[in-house]
C-alpha cells in the first residue's frame, strides 16, 4: 500500500510539473508574440541606416549603406546612401572571368539577402502554429532566466529557427537559423542579434550569415536610429 502511495505521489508531481512547465512556455510564447508585434509598429516612427558588408574567403568585397524608412503607407523603404564602396577589378581576361564570377556571386549574395528576410522579424502566427503542433523544443541556458526555443520547418522542411529570451527582462536576444539559399544540400546559417532602442523597441542589431560551402559571410548591422521625420 504504501509503494502505490508513492507511486501515485510521484505521479501527481510529474503531472503538476508538466502543467507548470507548460504554463510557462506559454508565456514564453505571449511575450515573443507581444514583443514582435510592438517592435514592429514601433519601427515605423524611425528612420536608420542599414550597412552590409560582403566578405568572400575572409577578404571585404563591398560595402553598401541604405538609409531606410517606412512610408506613409507602412513599406519599409531602403535608399543606397553614398557611403557605398566595391573591391576594383581586374582588367582583361581575367577582368572578364572576375565580373562573370562576381555577377554569380552578386545573384547569390541577393538571393541569400532575400531568405534573411523571411525569416525576419520571426512571423508570431508561424510560432504560434509550430508551438501549437508539439515540435518546438526547449534548450535551458540559464535556469529560470534565459532560454532557446527552437522551432523546425519554421518556412520550409530541413530549416529551424530558434529564439534566445531573457525572462527575467521580458526581452528577445538573438535568432538563429538553418537554412538553405540555392542547394537544399548546401546549408547557411545566421546569427542575428537583437538591440533595444530606449522606448524598449526591439530590432535586429547585427546579422550574420555564414555560407561555409561558397565562402562567403554577409554581415548586416541596423544603427544610427532617429525619429522619423513628421512622426
Amino acid at each position: 500500500m504504501k509503494k502505490l502511495s508513492l507511486i501515485l505521489i510521484l505521479l501527481l508531481i510529474a503531472g503538476i510539473t508538466k502543467i507548470s512547465a507548460q504554463a510557462d512556455t506559454q508565456a514564453d510564447i505571449a511575450m515573443i508574440k507581444k514583443n514582435l508585434a510592438a517592435s514592429k509598429e514601433n519601427m515605423k516612427k524611425y528612420e536608420w541606416i542599414e550597412t552590409t558588408t560582403t566578405f568572400m574567403k575572409g577578404e571585404q568585397k563591398s560595402l553598401t549603406q541604405k538609409q531606410c524608412y517606412y512610408s506613409l503607407d507602412g513599406k519599409l523603404t531602403k535608399v543606397e546612401t553614398g557611403g557605398s564602396t566595391e573591391a576594383k577589378k581586374p582588367g582583361g581576361i581575367r577582368g572578364k572571368v572576375a565580373s562573370n564570377k562576381k555577377e554569380d556571386m552578386t545573384d547569390y549574395v541577393n538571393n541569400s539577402i532575400a531568405k534573411i528576410l523571411t525569416y525576419l522579424p520571426p512571423d508570431a502566427e508561424k510560432i504560434q502554429k509550430i508551438y501549437g503542433s508539439g515540435k518546438m523544443s526547449m534548450q535551458i541556458l540559464e535556469p529560470n532566466k534565459k532560454f532557446k526555443l527552437s522551432f523546425p520547418e519554421y518556412n520550409e522542411p530541413g530549416d529551424l529557427l530558434s529564439m534566445s529570451i531573457d525572462k527575467v527582462n521580458q526581452k528577445i536576444m538573438a535568432v538563429d537559423v538553418t537554412t538553405s539559399v540555392d542547394d537544399p544540400k548546401q546549408k547557411v546559417i545566421f546569427n542575428v542579434t537583437f538591440s533595444n532602442l530606449p522606448d524598449g523597441t526591439q530590432y535586429p542589431g547585427k546579422t550574420t550569415l555564414d555560407a561555409q560551402a561558397k565562402d562567403l559571410k554577409i554581415v548586416i548591422e541596423n544603427s544610427g536610429f532617429k525619429n522619423a521625420a513628421g512622426k
